[in-house]
């Protein structure tokens, strides 16, 4: 029979802690006689209620020693020992004639004092050897004139949002108003390194229906979206008419800055920013913005805030509300075939697979706002009278923040009311977890349904190999695999994958992030507000987080679809072919809406692809578990 134990030493025997119900329940030493474990607690327990020891006493022995240890510290300080009895009963024994006990008290105390005060001053002069001289220890940014402008442009944006919403109080929340209404949002400083351990709550009201019905039903109101693009660019055409700085300056002046901070140059470096930001603007051409952007990445890099700058922005994401996130997707959808290309995609492609199924069970990876979802809700509703109970199990990432689960929480309220509108009965169920801990038990599928699985554009943001040989990629098409989904529904951002090496990195991430602000140039307003939060925080987190995290922090790591082709082969998934006809209406749709000369839709190994000017930035395909 075996037990678990611990070894103590009682009087120099080895001895067996047991706990009462084990069978080996004793103490036990060589020659000592057996004691039980609870007899031993027993007595412990005596000792603590012991009543017989003087307070008093006890009291004065360790405020003696305490006085008589701490006076060396205070005459090192050149300090005054302040010699007070907070009890006046303390107070009146120390005054009485000393005992023997006192005086040996002092001796020893003195003893202690002593000792401690010459192992003190030695330790100090060994110390301040190895200190740098204080110069060295201090950053000056100011006279480096190193100082993040990109943040404190940031909080410049946000004190535009409240001036058009409503003011900040005293007490750090945001009072918005939205339709005569108030909502609140906390300030989010405990996010940005600052340790608030005070409860707080973050409100906000969700917009009107018919804000949401605006952007996520009227997919197919060609005449509006003519007529907004129109505005835009005969607006767009004036702001052409200023001086444009010559790219290939500042990109050199940006490939030099790189060098010198990979090389920690810090003198030729800071020179190199400051040259960079002469150059640049936040509201200037894309060029300017985009350069404002990697100074300001380059700078966190250079003094070793990468990881903070980059967790500020994540706090400056979340502090968006859903009304700018909302105008954003009607931006996005006015401007670029791509989203609304891409919902349709998916819709059709679940609701050929659903056909009059009775339960429609649709796994959502990286919900966030569930934006997708009230267009199929109202297809579900037209449906030829056939009732289908929709249930959607949404899954995304935890928030920073005392209420992790809020974002999650009111998209499925906002699907529950757009369900109960639509006359289509609707289960939500939401998970708030890393996608690759997520278990099969919590995703609660049952028999009789028909299962989706769903990502768009979020698996750029899970970690790769870099982490771990099973990576958190593979982890989660294993699990969607094990799930048996009729379809997996993918939709990526693919671009070339980033070097691990930084200046062949930073090579990559210049022709990106040029070619995506040269897209916001061309297509929306500068002083466009919802344009100003895609480059100043949406923009900006991706690029701190790509240009100056490294290890678990940097967390940005695309891949292109041919490499996500392989990775899908790999995990036990066969490819659904192309739907010919989701083809050719996606294509309809572009040369139609937008401008068939810059924005491209074509397929490659059943992959839908879609881009700008020749370059691939999206594609989507359909996959289902390969049969063994």
């Amino acid at each position: 029979m075996t037990s678990s134990y611990q070894q103590t030493l009682y009087q120099g025997k080895t001895l067996k802690i047991t706990s009462k119900n084990d069978p080996i329940n004793k103490l036990v030493s060589d020659d000592s006689p057996d004691i039980t474990l609870d007899a031993t607690l027993s007595y412990i327990s005596q000792i603590l209620m012991e009543e017989d020891i003087n307070e008093k006493d006890i009291l004065h022995i360790n405020q003696s020693v305490l006085h008589a240890m701490e006076k060396p510290f205070y005459d090192i300080l050149g300090q005054k020992y302040p010699l007070f009895f907070t009890n006046p009963q303390l107070a009146n024994h120390k005054n009485s004639a000393p005992s023997s006990t006192d005086h040996h008290l002092d001796e020893l105390g003195s003893t202690f004092g002593t000792l401690y005060a010459s192992e003190f001053n030695k330790g100090v002069t060994e110390g301040i050897k190895f200190l740098p001289k204080l110069d060295k220890l201090i950053l000056d940014l100011e006279a480096s004139k190193l100082t993040l402008p990109l943040l404190q442009a940031e909080e410049d944006l946000v004190k535009l949002n409240s001036d058009q919403h409503g003011k900040k109080n005293g007490k750090g929340f945001m009072e918005c108003g939205f339709k005569g209404k108030k909502k609140s949002y906390v300030d989010l400083d405990f996010l940005e390194g600052r340790n608030h351990k005070i409860l707080m709550s973050y409100s906000e009201e969700s917009p009107g229906n018919e804000m949401f019905d605006e952007v996520l039903l009227n997919h197919d109101n060609d005449t509006e979206i003519a007529n907004l693009q129109e505005e835009i660019q005969k607006k767009a055409s004036k702001c052409f008419e200023t001086d444009q700085v010559e790219i290939a300056d500042v990109k050199n002046l940006l490939t030099r800055c790189s060098h010198a901070v990979f090389n920690n140059d810090r003198p030729i470096a800071e020179d190199l920013i400051n040259q960079v930001r002469k150059l640049s603007s936040l509201d200037g051409d894309g060029t300017q913005r985009m350069a404002y952007v990697f100074a300001d990445a380059l700078e966190a890099r250079l003094t070793g805030t990468g990881s903070e700058a980059w967790r500020r922005m994540e706090a400056k994401k979340i502090r968006i509300p859903t009304s700018e996130y909302l105008e954003i997707g009607q931006l996005y959808i006015t401007v670029s075939p791509v989203p609304r290309n891409s919902i349709y995609y998916a819709n059709q492609t679940i609701l050929k697979v659903a056909g009059k199924a009775p339960k429609l069970h649709i796994i959502d990876f990286g919900i966030g706002h569930g934006f997708q979802w009230p267009s199929l809700i109202q297809a579900l509703s037209n449906n030829n009278g056939k009732s289908t109970k929709l249930r959607i199990t949404g899954i995304d990432f935890p928030k920073p923040g005392f209420r992790p689960a809020e974002l999650i929480e009111k998209t499925g309220q906002r699907l529950e009311a757009y369900a109960e509108r639509f006359g289509v009965p609707f289960e939500y169920h939401g998970i708030v977890s890393n996608w690759e801990d997520v278990s099969i038990d919590s995703l609660k599928i049952e028999k009789d349904e028909i299962l989706i699985a769903h990502t768009w554009d979020s698996f750029r943001h899970v970690r790769d190999e870099s982490v771990a040989l099973d990576s958190p990629r593979n982890r989660i098409l294993n699990l969607i695999r094990e799930i048996a989904p009729e379809v997996f529904i993918e939709g990526i951002v693919s671009v070339e994958p980033f070097s691990p090496f930084f200046l062949t990195c930073f090579r990559q991430s210049l022709t990106l992030y040029s070619a995506l602000f040269e897209i916001l140039d061309t297509l929306i307003l500068r002083d466009n507000k919802q344009r100003q939060i895609i480059e100043r925080v949406l923009l900006a987190r991706d690029i701190y987080n790509v240009l100056a995290c490294e290890g678990l922090d940097w967390i940005v790591k695309p891949e292109t679809y041919k490499q996500w082709h392989q990775r899908n082969l790999r995990a036990g998934f066969e490819q659904i072919t192309l739907d010919p006809v989701i083809l050719n209406e996606c294509r309809e749709n572009t040369k139609k809406n937008y401008n068939d000369n810059i924005f491209f839709v074509q397929e490659d190994r059943n992959w839908l692809l879609q881009g700008w000017r020749g370059r691939i930035f999206h594609a989507s395909s359909t996959w289902k578990p390969k049969l063994a």
